[in-house]
């Protein structure tokens, strides 16, 4: 049976689409066959950061007005099994029906579907993912990131899409300096069941660049230990000093 998860966020800038790339890339680990689909319409990156920006012709839009879903989907390169559906480049492009029929065919075909959806308060497209969806909430140890995870919280209990937390850019010598919001008062302050926590790291800031996770690095760790948890094993987290 396949999953699939609803990457989301209150805040913009929080590296909701780095956690995306990275849960993919863990998945894979997991001999999972992954696909990863771009919902920024106007604003798409996936295709930058994974490196198939030159090569991509189509998009979801071009699935949606009726091209077959492999017309638009781009594998990714020195990843097996890891494929992308870039975002439409203009905005209004994307109908609903169309793409919860498109939705359930993509969760046919795949093991791993994960849609990367822009920051902000527009669910309006959520009624239309599966119903085995869940949603990933991504924010970052700050006040403003934990209030608007806590929105997002609340909006997606009134809807029951099912959700939960991953903290990203968690840094240990900040949250030690109460420069940094600590793991428990980010559940807290969010109010979601916590299931993954992401160390800040120079090499997620240059993904565009690379294109790459380190396989051994604490990144690529922490987000294997993450899909784990969301494929129902039961991994502990480390100490926070060791994340």
């Amino acid at each position: 049976m396949s999953q699939v998860f609803a990457v989301t966020s209150g805040k913009g800038g929080v590296g909701k689409s780095t956690v995306s790339v990275g849960l993919a890339y863990a998945f894979l680990k997991l001999n999972k066959k992954v696909l990863l689909v771009d919902m920024d319409e106007g604003l798409r990156c996936l295709d930058l950061m994974l490196g198939v920006d030159k090569s991509a012709v189509f998009d979801l839009s071009d699935i949606l007005m009726g091209k077959e879903i492999d017309d638009a989907v781009y594998k990714v390169d020195g990843a097996n099994g890891l494929y992308l559906i870039p975002a439409p480049a203009q905005i209004g492009k994307i109908d609903a029906f169309a793409f919860s029929v498109f939705a359930e065919n993509a969760a046919a075909l795949y093991d791993t579907v994960i849609f990367d959806f822009p920051a902000g308060m527009d669910f309006s497209l959520y009624g239309c993912l599966p119903k085995e969806t869940l949603f990933l909430t991504v924010a970052v140890p700050d006040p403003v990131s934990v209030r608007d995870a806590a929105a997002v919280s609340s909006r997606l209990n009134e809807i029951s899409c099912p959700s939960r937390l991953i903290i990203n850019n968690f840094t240990y010598s900040l949250v030690k300096r109460n420069l940094h919001r600590n793991i428990d008062d980010i559940i807290d302050g969010s109010g979601l069941q916590l299931v993954g926590v992401i160390p800040h790291s120079e090499e997620l800031a240059v993904i565009s660049v690379t294109h790459k996770i380190k396989p051994r690095g604490k990144p690529a760790a922490a987000f294997y230990r993450t899909a784990k948890r969301l494929c129902g094993e039961h991994t502990l987290l480390p100490k926070p000093k060791k994340i």
